[in-house]
């Protein structure tokens, strides 16, 4: 012990020596907040000559530390190395400082170390330049906002639309879409030119404008410029305090379905005035009792709707029946048939085919009257509404267009929806892979690599943690020494990888004797092992130390250059005691050591306690 106190300076003093070569800024923060010791990398991140002793809460403000991204100075009760003092392990990678006039990305762990007491004693931090990463991550970024540039373009672009956005002045920062063409545009040309003097020439454009600039009502304005109808829509955006900062918008070219109501609106005025005037053929039509019928006034626009002069059409009814449609004659027929018993007003629509063989659409509205020599007469007018049935077909043609590109359009969001979604499982799936990696190195780091059993490291860790636990619970904590005894001899006459096959299986009999998931087998040192038992007394610390010997016994490792035995044995000492928080651990591993040495000056293969 004596040798391991000499060494411990030395120990000391190597590893400051390692933290000073480290690419990482490693710094104590005491618990007042000074810094009382900062590496070089750190020293240089944070400027040599600004490592100041402070209040932790004043630490950004001297050493500039802001935000990432803006300039504000980082809010101090955020700081990793505040919280750290409160007893909380904090990361951060939103810190940037100044250096030479470049912004430095900066990560920060700071990691709180507890007393005995469980109060914070200090902190220990590490930070690093991450400005390459960032400026990586910042690429990779750009990168996807790219494409998804490039997606909307490419949407925009054949559609009949112009997505555009102005800036808090009215002046155009972005300009695009096929929509254009229709004002003999192209994309991007109106950027950097004023909305007030490219629509100047219509108030009510610039009028809602500057409305939603001034007030930030939405914007919604279906003008006409150029021979092309827009209707436009947009809203306002805002900057961190609210401030209106611009709008953006979509404007859809609607020119032909503009005319197309226009054209609509057009045909139902002018059949509402044709109505009103009585444009069409007047007629009057009789229906005998006995089934034969005539019509006994045709007016004159009977040559252009049906082709026949109208005194042929009175001398031979049949010759008007004769140009019904074929498809449509069944309907005229039975609706005679049924005015035999009770006429009714006609409002009807269907085809003929006139002499000269043109098929057109006519309207029938008439209204019904029974006389008292049980004729029925009907007095209407018939309208040539072929014009309207050619317009309804291009409509409904159009809003099969229209429906197909909607669900052309639908198939495409669905699949770029899938192509994300397939894109989150991946980074989903690499996560928990990372996740899994991680855990796999973490126990990596606490095992000896020969024998599979905890190592020096994860021994120091879980005594000090048991150590801690047993005192606040006031429960015995018990632990073996042991060494395999003569194993120099053994490793000089059988070589070194029997040597370590031997301590594998040494190591593998103690781990399954031990039968509590709180107890630990570890590999101390060379032939050394070391097994913490908590909440064990001194007697169930010698009964785990004899069933250990037993098991190693058992073995029957042959080993002829053994002073004491033909087969491998192990020598043990074993220390018991309730820990304080007026006593350290090493108390513990110092009387184990010695009952360890006593077993082996009493001649080994035995076990010791004090």
């Amino acid at each position: 012990m004596k040798a391991l106190s000499a060494k411990l300076p030395f120990a000391e003093q190597r590893l400051y020596q390692v933290l000073e070569v480290l690419p990482l800024g490693v710094a104590i923060i005491e618990k007042n907040g000074n810094y009382s010791y900062i590496n070089q990398t750190g020293q240089n991140l944070l400027g040599a000559d600004q490592v100041l002793n402070l209040v932790s809460e004043h630490t950004a403000i001297a050493y500039k530390i802001y935000r990432a991204g803006t300039n504000q100075i980082y809010p101090s009760q955020q700081l990793p190395s505040v919280q750290a003092l409160a007893g909380k392990t904090a990361n951060a990678d939103d810190l940037e400082i100044y250096r030479q006039g470049k912004a430095i990305a900066l990560e920060m762990k700071v990691i709180p170390i507890f007393d005995d007491s469980g109060e914070v004693a200090y902190a220990i931090a590490i930070f690093q330049d991450i400005t390459e990463r960032k400026q990586a991550e910042a690429a990779v970024l750009a990168e996807a906002l790219e494409q998804s540039e490039a997606y909307l373009r490419t949407v925009v672009n054949n559609f009949p639309l112009i997505l555009w956005a102005i800036d808090k002045n009215g002046v155009f920062t972005l300009s695009e879409g096929k929509g254009l063409e229709g004002l003999g545009l192209k994309p991007g040309e109106a950027v950097g030119q004023s909305v007030f003097e490219m629509y100047g020439d219509l108030p009510e454009v610039a009028a809602a404008f500057r409305n939603s600039l001034t007030k930030g009502v939405p914007y919604y304005v279906t003008a006409t410029t150029n021979g092309c109808t827009l209707e436009g829509m947009a809203n306002p955006f805002y900057d961190d305090q609210g401030n209106i900062q611009g709008m953006i918008g979509v404007s859809m070219d609607i020119t032909a379905r503009k005319q197309a109501e226009d054209a609509l609106k057009k045909s139902e005025a002018q059949f509402r005035r044709l109505a009103e005037n009585v444009p069409g053929m007047i007629y009057r039509y009789i229906l005998h009792p006995d089934g034969t019928d005539e019509f006994t006034y045709l007016s004159p626009r009977c040559r252009e709707i049906y082709e026949l002069e109208p005194e042929a059409i009175i001398q031979d009814s049949q010759k008007m029946w004769s140009l019904v449609h074929p498809d449509d004659s069944l309907a005229i027929q039975s609706l005679i048939a049924e005015s035999l018993h009770k006429p009714e007003s006609i409002n009807l629509e269907h085809r003929i085919v006139t002499p000269s063989g043109r098929v057109k659409w006519i309207q029938v509205i008439a209204q019904a009257e029974q006389q008292t020599n049980g004729d029925n007469i009907w007095d209407g007018v018939v309208i040539d509404i072929t014009q309207r049935k050619h317009t309804e077909q291009l409509l409904a043609d159009y809003n099969r267009t229209l429906e197909q590109q909607v669900r052309e359009r639908t198939i495409a969001l669905e699949q770029e929806i899938w192509e994300r979604k397939r894109a989150e499982d991946a980074a989903k799936a690499a996560e928990i892979a990372l996740r899994k990696a991680n855990l796999e190195l973490e126990r990596l780091a606490t095992l000896d690599g020969l024998t599979q059993v905890a190592n020096r490291r994860r021994f120091d860790e879980y005594l000090s943690q048991e150590w801690r636990r047993m005192a606040r619970e006031q429960q015995y904590l018990s632990l073996i020494l042991c060494d395999v005894d003569y194993f120099k001899s053994y490793n000089d006459y059988y070589g070194h990888q029997a040597g370590d096959a031997c301590l594998k299986r040494v190591a593998a009999a103690m781990r399954n004797t031990l039968k509590r998931p709180a107890d630990l087998v570890a590999r101390y040192g060379g032939e050394e092992f070391a097994i913490i038992l908590p909440s064990t007394a001194i007697q169930g610390a010698i009964a785990v130390a004899q069933a250990i010997q037993k098991a190693i016994k058992l073995l029957r490792l042959p080993h002829i250059q053994s002073q004491i035995s033909d087969f491998i044995t192990v020598s043990f000492g074993v220390s018991s005691i309730i820990p304080t928080h007026n006593l350290r651990a090493e108390t513990l591993i110092t009387t184990a050591d010695e009952a360890l040495y006593e077993a082996k000056k009493q001649g080994r293969d035995r076990i010791i306690c004090v």
